[in-house]
């Protein structure tokens, strides 16, 4: 490794599995200091412990409802009072209610709103200070290209919730900017995660140009750039990771 995130102090959402757990060994192993958090204790304390064991640093903090601000701050104040700063913010964390519009009801709606947008914007709000203070920072947001397009499922919470995500990063470069903090959004396609195997199909392989749907590590990936000082001329971007899913879509057959 190269140490392209040596001395900085990164918060991860979601970091118990997936995408999550993938860059909080990466940016581990790239010299970063984790701090991670999840709904899930068990989940956590996993990733938390693959970490020390490949040689890195991480604290883990669970369970957070990141939908709850009064859980976020107390995440957040913890977590500069343990590393003294905060320098990345990776808003990898989202849920949402599957199903048809039709069939939506209002709780539905509102724990998918809940679960993609206020899962962004409380971290993002937590730090937002801390980063001002320290004399900047990186927040990478979690979008998705079911944000601008259907791919014939039933996402209507998930990606009108993605798209109000995709919304924060131009508006949110603009205030920052001036303060050194820069901010992206990452917009997966279909990426293999403990959510998502038992769904992915030999069809969704096959119309990927790649030939195969996205790891964490693909996504993760991505993440590292955008937190390293290489991305330092990169804000209000928002990059593409799917191999090529979005160029065949929309398509349910």
């Amino acid at each position: 490794m190269s140490d392209r995130l040596k001395g900085k102090v990164a918060l991860i959402t979601g970091s118990g599995a997936g995408i999550g757990r993938a860059a909080a060994l990466l940016f581990a192993a790239e010299g970063a200091k984790i701090a991670g958090c999840d709904i899930n204790a068990e989940r956590a304390e996993e990733t938390e412990r693959m970490v020390r064991e490949a040689g890195g640093e991480m604290r883990s903090t669970a369970p957070v409802d990141l939908a709850e601000p009064g859980q976020v701050s107390a995440w957040v104040e913890d977590v500069v009072a343990h590393f003294g700063r905060v320098d990345v913010l990776y808003n990898n964390a989202g849920s949402f209610v599957p199903g048809t519009f039709e069939a939506g009801t209002p709780e539905g709606w509102h724990q998918s709103m809940r679960g993609e947008i206020d899962v962004v914007y409380f971290p993002t709000h937590a730090v937002w200070g801390h980063m001002k203070a320290g004399g900047g920072g990186s927040i990478i947001n979690t979008s998705s290209i079911t944000a601008h397009r259907s791919n014939g499922s039933h996402l209507t919470g998930h990606g009108v919730g993605k798209g109000a995500v995709s919304s924060f990063a131009p508006h949110l470069a603009i205030e920052g900017g001036p303060h050194g903090i820069r901010v992206n959004t990452i917009s997966p396609g279909l990426t293999r995660t403990p959510q998502t195997e038992a769904f992915i199909t030999d069809k969704d392989i096959a119309r990927t140009p790649l030939g195969r749907v996205g790891t964490p590590e693909d996504i993760a990936a991505v993440a590292l750039f955008l937190a390293s000082d290489d991305a330092r001329f990169v804000t209000a971007a928002d990059i593409v990771v799917d191999g090529g899913q979005s160029v065949v879509m929309p398509s349910n057959s």
